[in-house]
């Protein structure tokens, strides 16, 4: 598959309908509904990719937030953008912004700037799988630290 047939399958993500709460209490119906998750096979991720992946996805921040000014929703929703690196996924969903903190167990390091967790993604040598290794005694567990990319989409 080359990169036009690529983002061609990837359309329909970009009008996918999405579901907006009305409370907190709507905030796992919306992370299961809301979630769209892409991978890549290493050939392809070799190419040039980083500019065509940040306009799909200003296309689908665009199309998120006009269904959000459609609705009768009186809230914003915040969309994140991350890296899985365990499952070699780029991820991102939405959720009511009357969540005021994003559903990760995990320390979270807030980035401005889409293209660096798009680079993450690119850039891993994972998109085969994690390599499976024997158990290394001297491995020195470092603190997880997971990049996200969080755009506010308001209600105008």
């Amino acid at each position: 598959m080359n990169k036009d047939e690529y983002f061609e399958n990837l359309e329909e993500i970009i009008t996918d309908q999405i579901y907006i709460g009305s409370s907190e209490s709507d905030i796992q119906k919306e992370i299961e509904t809301n979630m769209w998750r892409i991978t890549i096979q290493p050939d392809l991720a070799k190419e040039n990719l980083i500019d065509d992946f940040d306009n799909f996805i200003n296309k689908v921040i665009e199309n998120r937030q006009e269904q959000i000014g459609r609705s009768n929703s009186s809230n914003g929703m915040i969309f994140y953008l991350w890296f899985d690196l365990m499952a070699s996924q780029l991820r991102f969903n939405l959720i009511s912004d009357v969540n005021k903190e994003l559903p990760f167990a995990c320390s979270i390091q807030y980035t401005g700037d889409k293209r660096e967790v798009l680079e993450d993604f690119i850039n891993s040598p994972f998109h085969n799988g994690l390599p499976i290794e024997g158990y290394d005694d001297s491995f020195v567990e470092k603190e997880f630290v997971l990049t996200i990319y969080k755009k506010h989409l308001i209600i105008y």
